[in-house]
């Protein structure tokens, strides 16, 4: 299934692909698409509590730019979508104001994704597992940093995520393995 998927990171430069990413739905159905493998729009909108078109019109959109290829074909007119690219990164300032905008706008849906599914972890919490409450963290700190001493832990931090990055992959996933963020 991502035989020939790359796990490395894909570098967003074009405004018009930093759009096309920074919707919400498509957001969610990149990934949907990531977490199970293979979904048709059917299977995707039955999850997401979509229409069938509305999924199908945002994951060719998405696939227009690369973030979703077509699956294994099925019988019949059945259309799976797998993921194509689901590890991204930008630059908040590019070479023109279009994609400086396209950057802000892309991180700024980023971040409220990220700040709702915190307050929601935080609000339900006490209804998860008490060990995976425990094994859970949540870490707040200031320091004085160079800008040398950042880079070096943002990429220290990055290459510990990136460790399991390859678990996109469903066979790769140990048991017991949920989705974390």
């Amino acid at each position: 299934m991502f035989r020939n998927m790359s796990f490395e990171s894909r570098r967003l430069t074009d405004a018009r692909v930093m759009r096309a990413m920074a919707h919400p739905t498509r957001m969610d159905l990149m990934e949907l698409v990531a977490r199970e493998g293979e979904l048709t729009a059917t299977e995707a909108a039955e999850r997401l509590g979509l229409t069938p078109a509305n999924c199908s019109f945002h994951l060719r959109q998405l696939a227009k730019h690369g973030f979703v290829e077509e699956g294994e074909p099925r019988t019949g007119r059945s259309r799976p979508w797998r993921i194509g690219s689901f590890r991204h990164s930008w630059d908040e300032t590019g070479a023109d104001a279009e994609t400086d905008a396209a950057a802000q706008t892309l991180t700024s849906v980023v971040l409220d994704r990220d700040v709702s599914r915190l307050h929601a972890w935080i609000a339900g919490r006490h209804d998860v597992d008490p060990a995976w409450r425990q094994a859970a963290f949540l870490t707040e700190s200031l320091m004085y940093l160079t800008q040398e001493e950042l880079r070096t832990l943002g990429e220290a931090i990055t290459e510990q995520v990136l460790a399991y990055s390859d678990r996109i992959d469903p066979d790769r996933r140990p048991d017991g393995a949920v989705p974390v963020q």
